[in-house]
Formats: C-alpha cells, structure tokens, sequence
C-alpha cells in the first residue's frame, strides 16, 4: 500500500494552537511530566530523550507529545529544544477541533504515532 502524502499542518496548528518560543538546550517537559497538551514543531528541532540519551530529533511540521496527550498517563521521555524552535501547543479542546474540521489531521496523527513506534521498536 503506498503511504499517503505527507501534509504540513504547521500553518493549521500555528492559527489554532498557542505559539511558544524556546532557545536552544530549553526543557519542553520531562519524564513522568503530566500531560495536557501536544506540539507541532513550526520552526528548529526537538530532542526527545529517555533517562538523557538522545532517542530522537525530530524537526518542523513534526508533532510529539501526544501518546501522552491522547492515554493521560505521565510522560515517558523529556523533551528538549535542539535549537531556536517555535511550537505550537495543542490542547484537548483544540486538538478535538483541528479533528473536526481538517479530517486529514488524524492521518497525520496515526502517520507521527507510527513513525514514532517503529524508532521505539528499533532501539528495543
């Protein structure tokens, strides 16, 4: 089956979400966090790591934060900014609104949760 194009909801999430600026080296979250929102990377990159090693780098137009965000347990890994980044915070009320109306953001979800499975099943 071939995979579905990839869509950029950088610009949906930054006119639904609330736009955070992070310098480089910032803590986003980290582990056992409460979560309550997820992220949309508009600008930079991110580093999610677990007990400080670096498990992935994830850039612009990417989206973390949300197995957290989506089953209300704690954090599993911190989150970092790698660099200068922009991130557009999602919460459950505006993540059940880009649902309704951009149909195609579940895909985008179940393709980031996926990609996000396999790098998880790879460093088991």
């Amino acid at each position: 089956m071939p995979a579905i194009a990839k869509i950029d909801f950088r610009d949906f999430a930054r006119s639904v979400g609330t736009v955070v600026r992070y310098a480089a080296s910032d803590t986003i979250f980290r582990e056992g966090d409460a979560a309550g929102l997820m992220y949309v990377i508009l600008s930079g990159s991110v580093d999610l790591t677990k007990q400080r090693r670096v498990i992935e780098t994830m850039y612009a137009g990417d989206a973390f934060g949300f197995v957290s965000f989506l089953d209300g347990e704690p954090r599993g890994v911190a989150a970092h900014a790698g660099d200068d980044c922009n991130l557009a915070l999602i919460d459950q009320k505006k993540f059940r609104y880009m649902m309704e109306e951009m149909p195609n953001f579940v895909w985008y979800v179940m393709e980031q949760m996926a990609r996000h499975l396999r790098i998880a099943s790879a460093a088991l």
